[in-house]
């Protein structure tokens, strides 16, 4: 690590082990998040190597603290009681261990909390992703302005993964710069300010020109909401008259906007606009799992049952869209066959412990809140926390925000007392306890 000793920086091992790991630790988290919209091995590897590094400076005291916490303790228990479900379900155990190993990645969550209560770096983690973004902008702009394919077998302007997790990624990274550039923008720093107003219009261009999701559609005017909220109604107002203006825009000047936004309204069987998994296909296992659910509510069918049951499904006549299909697209679904009304009360306690410890003012908090509003939003339409990159952008973002926020709490210490009918302080975080 740099150190300023007699006026130079130099170049200073670790004094100890456990600071060389802690160190090395969060080296590894920013890393990760700089792979996250680019390489789902790459963050599979490396979250390997980041719980050697993390586990050895972990304390039995620290868990247990932040296991009395509801954002700590939902996430277990939500994992907690799938393993549960295992026992009840009517499948092999390679399907019920298939069936668990989706939600393993929650119990990151609290060790990511300790880590960044701890440590003074997670705004390195939220600007790995926004490089790892701004890297993946250059390339799908390369591949689009050429009409070349970089990576085989995907159209122009998509380098890796699809245009959802992409389109996804650059929504998440247009709020993010919006809140970075009014805090320059307050603090007079003009550059800077010039450099991230230029990075939000590169990437609202390529989600209305190049490549955007339906979720992304959607997920964009929630975001908006709730960047006019937290400011005042004239801010409010500005903001939603600019996405107005630049949605006219791009509605009228690009044919792929059209064309999706047109998908996103038709459930015509056999129309054109219609991608592969299309809105009549997602109507088909919707209705299917209602109908799975309420054979049995309370507990589910059990961990890892989902694509046994979609496959032998046949209130739809047999060869439907739900027999070729392994998941509900929709998270609250996908907890429910499984585990039933009690998980689905831990999956929404668990969203709101998240959305309650971002209520405050701040840059962490508007990071936690943002990536928690696109993965409740886009749960909606597809099983986002069950999938390898929406999941893990969520485990990393919210326990890294999260981490960010009770460091900053902890560093105003208490709040003072208050007497009945005196105003409250703003900006105070803080969380609910179990």
């Amino acid at each position: 690590m740099l150190r300023s000793i007699g006026g130079r920086r130099i170049l200073v091992w670790p004094a100890t082990y456990h600071e060389f790991n802690v160190r090395t630790a969060d080296a590894i988290a920013v890393v990760i998040a700089f792979f996250l919209p680019l390489s789902t091995s790459a963050v599979a590897v490396l979250v390997v190597l980041w719980l050697l590094a993390l586990l050895p400076t972990l304390s039995i005291r620290e868990v247990r603290q932040q296991l009395a916490t509801s954002p700590a303790a939902l996430p277990a228990a939500l994992v907690l009681l799938a393993v549960a479900g295992m026992l009840w379900a009517d499948v092999g155990w390679s399907d019920r261990l298939a069936g668990i190993r989706p939600l393993l990645k929650l119990l990151v969550i609290p060790l990511l909390f300790i880590q960044f209560q701890r440590s003074d770096r997670g705004l390195w983690v939220l600007y790995g992703l926004m490089a790892g973004c701004t890297l993946l902008l250059t390339m799908s702009f390369v591949g689009f302005l050429s009409s070349v394919s970089l990576i085989h077998g995907k159209p122009p302007g998509i380098v890796v993964k699809d245009y959802i997790s992409q389109s996804g990624f650059f929504v998440v990274c247009v709020f993010l710069l919006l809140e970075m550039a009014e805090e320059d923008f307050r603090a007079r720093r003009g550059v800077r300010v010039v450099v991230e107003v230029l990075l939000v219009a590169a990437f609202l261009i390529n989600i209305g020109y190049v490549a955007v999701s339906r979720t992304a559609l959607i997920v964009v005017p929630v975001l908006l909401l709730l960047f006019g909220l937290r400011r005042n109604w004239k801010i409010a107002v500005m903001a939603c008259a600019a996405w107005a203006l630049l949605f006219a825009i791009a509605w009228t000047s690009s044919p792929y906007l059209k064309h999706r936004l047109h998908s996103a309204a038709s459930v015509t069987a056999g129309d054109p606009a219609l991608p592969a998994v299309s809105n009549r296909q997602r109507l088909a296992y919707w209705d299917a799992s209602v109908d799975l659910i309420r054979q049995a509510p309370l507990l589910g069918h059990g961990t890892g049952t989902v694509p046994s049951m979609f496959r032998h499904y046949t209130a739809d006549g047999p060869e439907s869209d739900v027999n070729r299909a392994a998941n509900p697209h929709n998270q609250t679904f996908a907890i429910a066959l499984q585990t039933g009304l009690i998980g689905v009360i831990v999956l929404y306690a668990m969203w709101i412990s998240h959305a309650l410890m971002f209520r405050g003012s701040g840059m962490a908090a508007w990071f936690g809140l943002v990536v928690l509003a696109q993965n409740v939003t886009g749960s909606l339409f597809n099983s986002h926390i069950s999938d390898f990159t929406q999941g893990w952008t969520y485990v990393i973002c919210i326990g890294v925000a999260g981490g960010m926020v009770r460091r900053q709490a902890k560093k105003r210490g208490p709040a003072p007392t208050v007497s009945p009918g005196a105003p409250r302080a703003s900006g105070t975080v803080s969380e609910p306890s179990l």
